[in-house]
């Protein structure tokens, strides 16, 4: 009788050992497993490849839980990742409490208590033709089990981020007292530099609220309005400040669409404060709907001869996406910080970064990292070959002043 499929969940996760495990450890650990699997009713598949293992988990959720659970306490291995964790219908290794397979180059086709496991008769043409059965290909073709094997570095390394004075200093007095909101400046660091890279003019009220309780307080028909004279007032405070390096302006598509003034206040104020265009990177917040694709990038593509740069905000999290980038390819991509949270353990996360990093490589687009709190996500995304970060990790924002000088991980 089949078991209920509301009960049923499978896990794939990846890991890498601590230290090097000989085959008869790795026997000895599965001995064990098949029997604790048993009394638990789980059933699955792990695949060796030096210090590298995936494993399928499937069972009752409860005991998948608790057995995962105990398995991210574990300390003889890291970098666990989480590749799928979904209910299934039935199970896909419903006869093995726990099938093995050792991917060594020298033993490759030796299975422990399985026989041609990858041949295309028995037994693997008996599993469903799923994703767990696709990750399994991909793990002995080389995916997954590479880069957790070498993402095992020591912590604690650190630079002092600096800056590089790229241009001459700006030039302000300082801005009116009587204006009820300001801004906070986060740097945007480059590792490969170890300096401070820009800075993004984050609105805050003059006590620190936040964005948000800022614009709510300002009526929907002044908004296009404010939103254009807010990247004036982030620019004085910047110049006032003796700004040497680049300033990233947000930049609603609807502000840009509906105000044909908005682009050149700013480049009016820019050149009052001694600002150069190739200064300012102008962030287009895709969480917005946009009207027109076409229209915007457009309007964008403008605005090039005059030395500005662009990139695309919060990329993953809005309406756009992918077809922003088709029609416009900014200078830089803002990578969401939801896609960048926990990204050393999720998998899905993991293999979508890749998948946008590959596609800016082909566009000749930098990706800066947002919202970076850990070194794990540091470390994971740093690896992936990103130089780009901005977050807590490295500095937090400071209201009207612009850090030069804090430690971060390099």
């Amino acid at each position: 009788m089949k078991e209920p499929s509301h009960q049923l969940v499978q896990v794939v996760y990846c890991s890498s050992a601590t230290e090097e495990l000989t085959r008869e450890k790795v026997e000895s650990l599965l001995q064990i497993s098949q029997k604790r699997n048993e009394k638990l009713g789980i059933t699955g598949m792990l695949l060796c490849a030096g210090r590298s293992f995936l494993q399928v988990i499937e069972g009752e959720k409860k005991n998948v839980e608790k057995l995962i659970s105990s398995i991210e306490k574990d300390d003889r291995h890291r970098n666990i990742t989480i590749i799928i964790r979904e209910p299934i219908p039935e199970r896909s290794f419903g006869e093995w409490t726990m099938g093995y397979a050792d991917l060594k180059e020298v033993d490759f086709d030796t299975i422990v208590g399985i026989n041609d496991f990858f041949m295309q008769d028995e037994p693997f043409a008996r599993i469903d033709q799923g994703r767990a059965k696709k990750l399994l290909n991909l793990f002995k073709q080389g995916q997954w089990r590479d880069r957790i094997s070498n993402n095992i570095h020591q912590e604690g390394f650190a630079c002092r981020y600096r800056l590089n004075a790229d241009f001459s200093p700006a030039i302000a007095e300082k801005p009116p007292a009587n204006i009820s909101y300001s801004f906070a400046f986060q740097p945007i660091v480059s590792t490969a530099e170890c300096c401070i890279f820009s800075y993004e003019a984050l609105l805050r009220g003059t006590n620190e609220e936040s964005a948000i309780d800022v614009i709510k307080k300002i009526p929907s028909t002044e908004r296009p309005i404010f939103h254009q004279e807010n990247c004036v007032l982030a620019l004085h405070w910047a110049a006032y400040r003796g700004l040497t390096t680049r300033l990233n302006l947000n930049v609603l598509p609807s502000v840009i669409s509906s105000s044909p003034s908005a682009i050149p206040s700013s480049l009016e104020a820019a050149e009052r404060f001694h600002i150069f265009p190739k200064q300012i990177i102008l962030e287009i917040l895709e969480s917005e709907v946009i009207r027109s694709l076409r229209d915007l990038s457009a309007a964008l593509r403008d605005y090039r001869s005059t030395g500005l740069l662009f990139a695309i905000d919060d990329f993953g999290a809005g309406y756009a996406g992918l077809n922003l980038l088709a029609e416009f390819q900014p200078d830089f991509l803002k990578l969401d910080l939801r896609l960048v949270r926990d990204i050393e353990k999720k998998g899905p996360k993991q293999a979508i970064i890749r998948g946008i990093r590959r596609t800016c490589i082909d566009l000749g687009i930098e990706i800066i990292a947002e919202g970076v709190e850990t070194e794990n996500e540091f470390r994971w995304l740093h690896d992936e070959g990103i130089r780009l970060f901005q977050g807590h990790l490295f500095a937090k924002p400071a209201l009207e002043k612009l850090q030069s000088s804090f430690y971060g991980p390099v």
